[in-house]
């Protein structure tokens, strides 16, 4: 019997092609190497099932969680700033421009369900954030050296906890990575589900991944793995681990 092509969810800002082909190409180009089916969930398009279904937001751009019972795998993709309201804090560095409320509840919800159903998850960039905040964390929301300026792409290391998921995936002590944010998790703002798995260097302050022992395959990273044109070898690590583990969750489902 043949096996089951993958279909994975990829949130992004605006659903229209346009802005699908400037912000969230990268991460479908990647699943396409991989001969994965993409759906693009947005908070203001509806969402193209494979089987030719198609589910709409709601006007606070949230779709229905039962979605998730279409996917083998979520991507929380990069982009802007979460609302501070969600964990808590007035505003205190984020960038108004660069929050999206419509966004926000789409991907809070989406996030939320799927930790509770136990979907592979990866948080990428303000996916890392916003899936944090979803399981109760909260963030910094500003500091500075860690955004690339526009006309090129900074890079820094990242120390990898020894004993994490992590560490066995990419099998490395250390990796350079991109870094495009200006917001990000500490010790005192990760969510009590999650262990920090790399942090930043210099700034051992930060944590730059993170995962969940708890779940079959739940990881957050700050930098964007995605760009693969960037990047060594071992991160593609990460994306053949993730897909591994959407498979495991695809021949589980009727």
């Amino acid at each position: 019997m043949s096996r089951r092509r993958l279909t994975i969810g990829v949130t992004t800002r605006r659903g229209d092609p346009a802005w699908v082909e400037r912000n969230t190409q990268n991460y479908l180009n990647v699943l396409a190497r991989h001969g994965v089916h993409s759906v693009v969930l947005s908070p203001d398009q509806p969402a193209h099932l494979p089987d030719g279904r198609k589910l709409r937001p709601d006007p606070q751009g949230r779709l229905p969680a039962s979605i998730l019972s279409t996917l083998d795998g979520l991507i929380l993709s990069g982009g802007g700033d979460v609302a501070p309201h969600y964990f808590g804090q007035e505003l205190q560095g984020a960038e108004p421009e660069n929050i999206d409320l419509l966004r926000d509840e789409l991907e809070l919800n989406l996030a939320r369900a799927a930790l509770e159903m136990d979907l592979p998850i990866f948080g990428i960039c303000r996916g890392c954030q916003v899936l944090n905040v979803a399981a109760g964390g909260s963030m910094i929301q500003h500091f500075d050296g860690h955004r690339s300026p526009k006309d090129a792409t900074a890079y820094h290391e990242v120390h990898i906890a020894p004993a994490s998921r992590l560490r066995q995936i990419v099998g490395a002590d250390v990796l350079t990575v991109n870094t495009f944010h200006h917001q990000g998790i500490d010790h005192a703002s990760i969510a009590p589900i999650f262990q920090p798995a790399a942090h930043a260097h210099p700034d051992a302050w930060l944590v730059e991944a993170y995962e969940s022992p708890r779940h079959r395959w739940v990881v957050g990273v700050q930098w964007h793995p995605e760009r693969t044109f960037e990047l060594s070898e071992p991160h593609q690590a990460l994306w053949h681990s993730f897909l591994a583990a959407c498979r495991s969750h695809s021949a589980q489902r009727p």
